[in-house]
């Protein structure tokens, strides 16, 4: 957190270099917030770039109240949810499991199968159930960091999860 602190204001006294340490170090985070809430690579990429401009324009606004980390998954929310507001997430396909080798097929496509209905499950989650969810489970964010990133209460954040899993079980149950 201090390490982002010192690039930061490396950066705002005009070492243009300081913030490609910062992308580097959340870009792999960002990513894959984004894949996960589309489920498609391409738009995931995207996204990843979007955030990144959003966070060099807004970076002068940082308050460092917050960790750097929390902010710039707050930025990557916002704007993936813009981008699933305005399309419908595709789903994906089990093509990559035939590459690997053939004793590993069926394991492969069972295994993905499996990943493939829980996206799909995830997909049909209310907007905040899916925020909640992921964060927690996938990013392994802390509830009062899910709350920071979706500015709402930690029982907010605690009921939208709950909600969350309950929906999951009830989607996978008719699957």
């Amino acid at each position: 957190m201090e390490e982002d602190r010192q690039l930061i204001k490396e950066y705002l006294s005009g070492n243009g270099d300081a913030i490609e340490g910062l992308v580097t170090k959340y870009q792999k985070m960002v990513y894959s917030l984004a894949y996960r809430l589309t489920n498609d690579m391409d738009a995931a990429q995207d996204l990843t770039q979007e955030t990144f401009i959003k966070v060099l324009k807004g970076i002068k606004t940082f308050k460092m109240r917050s960790s750097f980390k929390t902010w710039v998954y707050r930025i990557a929310t916002n704007v993936c949810l813009n981008r699933m507001r305005k399309r419908n997430p595709e789903t994906m396909t089990l093509d990559e499991a035939v590459v690997q080798s053939s004793s590993n097929v069926l394991t492969s496509m069972i295994t993905k199968e499996q990943g493939i209905r829980l996206n799909r499950a995830i997909q049909r989650l209310t907007e905040r159930q899916k925020l909640a969810v992921t964060l927690r489970t996938m990013e392994g964010l802390s509830c009062r960091e899910t709350a920071d990133i979706m500015g709402c209460s930690e029982g907010a954040v605690k009921a939208h999860y709950h909600n969350g899993v309950k929906s999951l079980k009830e989607i996978l149950k008719e699957s």
